[in-house]
């Protein structure tokens, strides 16, 4: 049995080895693919030949509705469909709180069994009224991230923002006035006059997509009121009380190789004290926004090399990847199209094993 577990990791490994030659480098829908071919290969295959016994999956949201702020930007789980995702994690993977796991890194001693730390960015609502009594039903413990400058839908991510401006345009109902100044709009921004161009405004530029709102008669101050699509403080307090444990996101959600080194610190510093005091954690942790990639070292410096540290441990998602920063975790986005958490985790490893081939598979800081 032994033998013909390595025989299939080795055909594996001579395919990847194939893709690797024909020049797919890149994660490419082929690994999603393969996936599918292959699922009735057993995944202790790959988490033996690879060593990769702890995976890090991460969501934003579960709904059973369409989200307006986040219908144009990517997929959301269903409540049934996420279901099906866990039930496939607990399959292979025991679930692990974050406090346990950074006990077990600190002192060097892993778990024994393969284990998942479950986590969600953006700190929504969701997460109070579907994802955790999901969670609690089937003994899974996780971590929420949150923006500071959201908490109790003080103010809106921009990325939603511009999401939700896509809807409005993608209905019919513009005056003929609207439209002439929607159009120089897009021509002022340099803008493909396209719905879904809303996607390429940047963190620098956050304030035009108000004075498109204008523009468009789209009130956010009313639409975080009425959907109120964050986690107020009493919602996370009570879910704290039920075991769950909450990091900082940054403040408002920038793409940090968009930012100096000083405002980078600034948005990690002040998030997370604002958090861990606001809520009382003994423990400070940190996800990045959008990601981690073109963070240099010399900021993990600033945030873990400090008589007082920013953080006990930050999160990237970069996937199943190594990061010559040991306290920063690379996590997987398991929202991808329609692809289920099965595919994409064994895209995943595929992925890594193909790395492995050309030495890449850690992420290289300057």
């Amino acid at each position: 049995m032994a033998n013909a577990k390595n025989n299939t990791y080795l055909c594996i490994s001579f395919f990847l080895k194939e893709i690797l030659i024909a020049n797919y480098i890149e994660m490419n829908p082929i690994f999603y693919q393969f996936a599918k071919l292959t699922k009735h290969v057993p995944l202790n295959i790959f988490i033996r030949g690879t060593r990769k016994r702890e995976i890090y999956p991460f969501y934003h949201a579960v709904a059973n509705e369409e989200l307006i702020h986040i219908k144009n930007l990517y997929q959301v789980r269903s409540s049934k469909e996420f279901e099906k995702d866990l039930d496939f994690f607990l399959k292979y993977y025991k679930p692990i709180d974050y406090l346990t796991y950074k006990n077990n890194f600190d002192t060097g001693n892993p778990a024994k069994e393969n284990t998942f730390l479950l986590t969600f960015d953006d700190g929504l609502r969701e997460f109070h009224d579907i994802i955790a009594p999901i969670l609690i039903r089937k003994g899974i413990p996780a971590v929420c991230f949150l923006n500071s400058a959201f908490i109790g839908n003080k103010d809106l991510f921009f990325r939603y923002k511009a999401s939700i401006l896509i809807e409005k345009l993608n209905q019919p109902q513009l005056t003929i006035g609207q439209q002439k100044k929607t159009e120089d709009w897009f021509h002022n921004q340099k803008l493909p006059y396209s719905p879904g161009s809303l996607s390429l405004v940047d963190y620098s530029n956050i304030n035009s997509l108000d004075e498109l709102a204008g523009i468009l008669d789209v009130d956010f101050k009313e639409y975080l009121q009425r959907v109120k699509p964050y986690l107020d403080s009493n919602q996370i307090n009570s879910l704290i009380h039920q075991g769950f444990q909450f990091g900082a996101h940054s403040i408002d959600h920038p793409l940090f190789s968009e930012l100096e080194i000083k405002q980078q610190k600034v948005q990690i510093e002040q998030s997370t004290k604002e958090i861990t005091e606001t809520f009382k954690l003994d423990y400070k942790i940190f996800s990045f926004p959008f990601t981690d990639f073109g963070v240099r070292m010399e900021l993990f410096h600033e945030i873990f090399n400090n008589p007082s540290p920013l953080c006990n441990m930050t999160f990237g998602c970069a996937g199943i990847k190594d990061d010559s920063c040991k306290k920063n975790i690379q996590r997987i986005a398991i929202e991808r199209n329609n692809y289920t958490a099965q595919e994409v985790i064994y895209a995943e490893y595929y992925y890594y094993m193909l790395k492995a081939l050309l030495n890449k598979n850690t992420i290289r800081r300057s």
